[in-house]
């Protein structure tokens, strides 16, 4: 299986890297079948202290949806298992939404998103910058995008109105909807 592999604070030794084969084998299935659907997973190892971080993010091409996995814990080959066990999950789930949601829907041309990361040491207060596009799509897609990526808010530009709108999630687990005055 293609997939990309960065390994931070620790040696990815060759068992660890046949381990992960075997268990990307699984979604592999999945994404051979929808191969132009998704792109190539970027898996994400790292280490602090003695407890391993396993992260898998793919992006689904065509309709600008992410789909971000992540285990943490002591065993790295139980959260290995975990992880690309939530991993294909996800992609099912994805499978089936997308079925469901964009069935009589046409086909979306939406450029994929170009994220980028920005750290800037002078900054005290704000650690971390993320920049990207905003994504055109309606409130049920972005809906979709919030439980896929299981974040606490999406931004998005909203294809009814042409407005940006904030879908968050609220602490009684339900959504709301911001909409912005000008």
């Amino acid at each position: 299986m293609d997939y990309k592999v960065l390994a931070r604070d620790f040696q990815l030794t060759p068992a660890i890297e046949e381990y992960l084969e075997k268990r990307m084998a699984k979604p592999d299935r999945l994404l051979r079948v929808h191969g132009d659907l998704i792109s190539v997973p970027d898996v994400k190892i790292e280490k602090e202290g003695g407890i391993y971080k396993v992260e898998i993010t793919a992006h689904f091409k065509k309709i600008n949806k992410i789909i971000k996995v992540e285990q943490r814990g002591g065993d790295l080959y139980e959260i290995i298992d975990n992880v690309t066990d939530s991993f294909e999950r996800k992609i099912n789930k994805m499978k089936t939404k997308l079925q469901e949601h964009f069935s009589d829907t046409v086909e979306y041309d939406i450029p994929p998103r170009k994220d980028a990361f920005v750290q800037d040491k002078s900054m005290d207060i704000i650690k971390r910058q993320k920049r990207y596009d905003l994504s055109i799509m309606t409130v049920d897609e972005a809906v979709l995008q919030i439980d896929m990526l299981g974040h606490q808010f999406f931004v998005f530009k909203n294809a009814e109105t042409d407005e940006v709108n904030a879908v968050y999630r609220r602490n009684d687990n339900s959504l709301g909807l911001i909409q912005f005055n000008d």
